[in-house]
């Protein structure tokens, strides 16, 4: 049986300067609590439609240009766009001291995870598979109270590394394997803390957001496509930010 289910999509266009405003219009959509499908559009649930409006009118006041759509879901459809607001099983940061792990005591191991992965979630993967573990195996949790015990989890309440203090995942495991001195790996991590708990947005936070949803949703839930495809995203940025470090110090 088909089940029908109402969205609402803001799609926003705004004048490239002064960029200002791209950028109000970007944190009052993160606060709203807005999924970003691509830049300058962004859905909610058909219950926040005063939310909306008022971005609209933002926009509108700001020289650009805005429309709000009726979007209409069934079933498999339907689940793509609620796992974009899906919070639950969202870990709560713990408090203790963050402690410097050896590298040569986590290789070829099982690191675990909620599926649907997002921003915190994918850069974490992408960091352990690229600096921390280079053979290491992901298993995506439907529950990550049954995350198996011989499996490393991340960001989620419980799990070896996850939120600690002002910190995320990402920049936890920066923190216990030795990552912090890396700055091309400072400024990604500035990134994904900016959009997975907010805080001062990088200038490049709108676009990468929207490029990661991009991904996301053509991804089509599969999870260990959505780490191929980001992980090209996080390798470009980090190939860029070394690049800007090594002609800064040139």
């Amino acid at each position: 049986m088909m089940t029908k289910t109402n969205w609402l999509l803001l799609v926003a266009s705004l004048p490239t300067k002064p960029a200002a405003a791209r950028m109000r219009l970007w944190r009052g959509a993160k606060a709203a609590g807005c999924a970003a499908l691509r830049d300058g559009a962004w859905l909610l649930p058909a219950a926040g439609a005063t939310k909306l409006a008022r971005l609209a009118e933002n926009v509108v006041a700001a020289g650009g240009s805005a429309e709000i759509l009726t979007v209409v879901t069934e079933n498999e459809q339907t689940t793509r766009f609620a796992a974009l607001f899906d919070r639950d099983g969202e870990p709560r940061a713990g408090t203790g001291e963050i402690r410097r792990l050896a590298m040569a005591d986590f290789q070829g191991r099982t690191w675990a995870t909620r599926k649907h992965l997002w921003v915190d979630r994918m850069a974490s993967a992408w960091l352990i598979r690229r600096f921390i573990d280079r053979k290491a195996k992901f298993l995506w949790l439907d529950n990550p109270k049954k995350c198996p015990k011989t499996a490393l989890g991340f960001d989620f309440d419980g799990a070896a590394f996850t939120h600690v203090g002002s910190r995320v995942t990402f920049e936890v495991l920066m923190a216990s394997f030795g990552l912090e001195g890396n700055p091309a790996l400072a400024r990604i991590a500035a990134l994904v803390h900016c959009l997975d708990v907010g805080g001062e947005p990088p200038a490049e936070a709108a676009g990468i957001e929207a490029v990661l949803a991009g991904v996301r949703t053509s991804a089509g839930g599969n999870d260990d496509k959505l780490l191929k495809e980001a992980g090209r995203v996080f390798d470009g940025l980090h190939a860029l930010h070394k690049s800007q470090q090594e002609n800064t110090n040139e």
